[in-house]
């Protein structure tokens, strides 16, 4: 009989490592893991770049980059400013033309599903009511769309029998009795002051109905008050209807000092981003802008944020201010 102690130590270490099947799995197994450990610990201390944790630092990063693509790349491919209208139908516009037009590629297609499903644009206003179609972009369309602003009402002379009444038609240059007498009538009324009116005092102006007064005071509470009559225009359920505009121009007033500026050199995103003309990705850049490069000297600088455009500018002053 053979002693352990006088076997060869190969023998022996050959029984060292003598593993049945499933010894040596989990043995594989925490080879493994002690593979993985090791190589995520040389990533962390080795090979992994240092993060920015400073906010200023980050502010620095993101203007330096700006900065550095303002040169080249002014503004997106289908910024506001590189659109060029054109005459067009929107039914069954290819997704290409949209794109021309300014809408994204996602947007166009949003619009191809309405009309798969059966939609159709018979007048300018059925396009501005798309949810896609941003109202400053609609704006910009409108005299190029090949549609009517309204239907026309069917029928005519060939309706009419003997018992009725023919349709008045003026003269060249001739009111009509009611439209004249409504004329009168608004200019006899008492006008009322737009940015302080609350409901019951505009419901009470001939041709503003409830549904009027709650956009025009929804619009309103979002811009902060008006600061021209012209942009009753842009309140939603007014933006087809001209005539609607231009009477209520008549019977309302203004009044700028009831206008709420925001303070540019002290607010906040949660402040600015709101505000119809602004957004929140401009107000988001703005305010890093000015964290980085300190308070604005005159409102006019506001522009060299690479995202504020001249557009933005320009109907933003009214409601900016330097101080508190």
């Amino acid at each position: 009989m053979v002693r352990r102690h006088n076997r060869p130590w190969k023998e022996r270490l050959k029984d060292l490592f003598a593993m049945h099947r499933g010894e040596r799995r989990a043995f594989a197994v925490l080879v493994g893991l002690c593979i993985i450990a090791a190589g995520w610990v040389t990533w962390e201390q080795w090979i992994r770049p240092p993060l920015l944790a400073d906010r200023e630092q980050l502010q620095v990063v993101w203007a330096s980059m700006m900065d550095s693509t303002k040169q080249d790349e002014r503004r997106p491919a289908n910024a506001e400013d590189d659109i060029r209208p054109f005459a067009f139908n929107p039914n069954g516009l290819p997704i290409e033309q949209w794109v021309a037009l300014g809408l994204s590629e996602r947007q166009a297609a949003s619009i191809h599903r309405y009309e798969a499903h059966g939609g159709r644009f018979r007048t300018k206003s059925d396009l501005a009511r798309m949810r896609v179609v941003d109202p400053d972009l609609y704006a910009r369309w409108e005299p190029f769309i090949q549609l009517p602003d309204s239907l026309t009402r069917r029928g005519g002379d060939h309706r009419q029998g003997p018992g009725r009444q023919q349709p008045y038609s003026p003269v060249e240059g001739e009111q009509r009795p009611d439209a004249e007498a409504k004329s009168r009538a608004a200019q006899e009324e008492d006008p009322v002051e737009l940015n302080t009116a609350d409901s019951a005092a505009l419901v009470a102006v001939r041709g503003i109905g409830p549904s009027f007064a709650r956009a025009i005071l929804r619009y309103r509470e979002r811009l902060g008050g008006f600061h021209s009559l012209d942009q009753l225009a842009e309140v939603y359920i007014l933006r087809d209807k001209p005539d609607a505009v231009q009477r209520l121009k008549q019977v309302l007033t203004l009044d700028p000092a009831a206008v709420k500026r925001i303070p540019i050199n002290s607010c906040t995103v949660e402040e600015l981003g709101p505000h119809p003309y602004m957004g929140w990705k401009v107000a988001k850049a703005l305010v890093a802008y000015r964290d980085v490069h300190g308070p604005f000297r005159q409102l006019a600088d506001i522009t060299g944020c690479v995202l504020v455009t001249d557009s933005i500018r320009d109907r933003m002053l009214p409601y900016l201010t330097l101080g508190n």
